[in-house]
């Protein structure tokens, strides 16, 4: 569970410090935000979601799958079952918190929940709400005392290494897949275009972190692209060095000193998306021979993909429908002739959405209370200057 913050910041620059107002509450004139949509833009967006949740849930799953059965499935599973999946459940809730503490530097795993819960509650809760829970997200850390630069930097450094896991996953799931002897052909594909992406990531970080004149190269690129773009669009040409410069070097300095473990908080992230997915799948019925582990992990690696897509909250619904027909085909190859109980899958990925999307919720709602009347953790970011020392 990511707040993934695919949201860039629309004005300013990624280090442009907002002023505070005169109450110590960080004013958001210069925090990231969108700009605000015409209404009918927000209207024709619920409406969208709207279709397509009726769409999915109302006449795609059940032609597919009947909801009596799966609330059947739901109701047999074991206690033991429900002490295994709520287990993973908390894994889930805990893990990306972890990512956030090694990445801006001085934050405290509390301050990261707090602020992830809040986040998080309201991108599993509105249409592209990523661009209201991104300027959320750095209210409160700035009314902790960190400066804009370092969320900023820590933010992006964590979706790199985000993008990084995401991409990797599906790679290493279908060489699992081949070990078994079920993989197929636009696996392979798929796989191939994941190393060679994954490969032009790496080596793109390997030279801006360890070489100025290869920094200076990629400036001068982006600055070209960036004027192309701008006299495309008829506006004025941003000034990308003061972007990127700062950025490559706090990435540098996390990397030096923290890159083992953001590395390893990552996987244990995803780890905890995939456990948690798999706990549910199986808790409900369907057997390791049914759907093997590594038709489980790659089917949940490749259905992420699917939140991309801002249609829902969490990309409820198509993504639904993706991981129910990955594992389907994974059934399918697995047991060629064995009829796939549709309703099993659907009632393993449905209890899947449920857990991952819902508590989150009512946390998220919490933690921004505590956030609203809890003074204590409250400091000055100018004052403070927390995160810009990676002495963490």
């Amino acid at each position: 569970m990511d707040t993934e913050g695919d949201i860039e910041p629309e004005q300013g620059s990624l280090y442009d410090a907002p002023k505070n107002r005169s109450d110590g509450e960080p004013s958001s004139d210069r925090i990231p935000v969108r700009k605000k949509r015409p209404w009918w833009h927000q209207a024709l967006s619920l409406v969208v979601t709207a279709l397509v949740l009726i769409a999915v849930f109302g006449f795609v799953i059940p032609s597919l799958a009947d909801y009596g059965e799966v609330l059947e499935f739901l109701q047999a599973i074991s206690i033991t079952g429900w002490v295994v999946i709520g287990a993973a459940a908390l894994f889930f809730l805990l893990a990306y918190p972890v990512v956030l503490v090694q990445v801006i530097p001085t934050l405290r795993f509390r301050e990261s929940f707090v602020n992830h819960m809040a986040g998080t509650a309201v991108t599993n809760t509105i249409p592209s709400g990523g661009a209201i829970a991104l300027p959320l997200n750095y209210a409160m850390y700035m009314s902790w005392g960190f400066t804009p630069h370092a969320i900023s930097a820590g933010l992006l450094t964590a979706g790199i290494w985000d993008w990084l896991a995401r991409i990797s996953l599906p790679v290493l799931a279908v060489f699992g897949v081949a070990v078994i002897g079920d993989a197929l052909g636009w696996m392979w594909a798929a796989s191939v275009a994941g190393v060679v992406i994954v490969s032009v990531m790496v080596f793109t970080l390997v030279k801006l972190t360890g070489s100025e004149k290869a920094t200076d190269r990629f400036v001068a690129f982006a600055e070209r692209f960036t004027a192309w773009g701008a006299r495309r669009l008829g506006k004025e040409p941003p000034d990308v060095a003061p972007m990127i410069i700062p950025f490559r070097n706090d990435l540098s300095s996390v990397l030096r000193i923290r890159g083992v473990r953001l590395t390893g908080a990552t996987i244990m992230n995803h780890a905890s998306m995939a456990t948690l997915f798999a706990a549910s799948v199986y808790g409900v019925g369907v057997t390791r021979d049914l759907v093997p582990l590594p038709w489980m992990i790659l089917a949940f690696t490749l259905g992420r993909f699917l939140v991309m897509i801002p249609v829902s909250p969490g990309g409820i619904g198509l993504v639904d429908l993706g991981w129910i027909g990955l594992l389907t085909l994974g059934w399918q190859t697995a047991n060629p002739g064995v009829p796939v109980d549709a309703s099993l899958i659907s009632a393993g990925v449905l209890l899947f959405r449920a857990l991952s999307l819902l508590p989150p919720i009512p946390i998220g709602m919490a933690t921004w209370l505590f956030w609203r009347f809890n003074t204590s953790w409250r400091q000055s970011w100018q004052d403070a200057g927390r995160g810009d020392s990676t002495n963490a």
